[in-house]
């Protein structure tokens, strides 16, 4: 799990703290994405210009194959070829 901490200046923290007051829930929800643009910005930034080595793929495919096995368990079975090709997913609608 990734943590993100947003640091908001006085003056736009009291922006939100006025419109929370207010009940104002869309500009709750503009200052807020104004205050997180630069933020996942940076963060895409970051995703597409670095790369990984094949060893740190490895090791987060792995991380991702563990997590999905806890959530679904281990008694499912896998889909068939026909479950997932177009004819297996629009079976009942013609």
């Amino acid at each position: 799990m990734t943590t993100i901490t947003l640091i908001l200046s006085p003056e736009l923290e009291q922006k939100l703290r006025e419109s929370i007051a207010r009940n104002d829930t869309e500009r709750v929800r503009q200052l807020l994405a104004d205050a997180f643009a630069p933020t996942v910005e940076l963060l895409l930034g970051e995703k597409t210009n670095s790369k990984i080595h094949d060893d740190e793929f490895e090791v987060i495919a792995d991380q991702l194959v563990d997590d999905f096995a806890a959530c679904v368990g281990s008694d499912v079975l896998p889909l068939s070829d026909y479950a997932v090709s177009r004819e297996g997913i629009y079976e009942e609608h013609p």
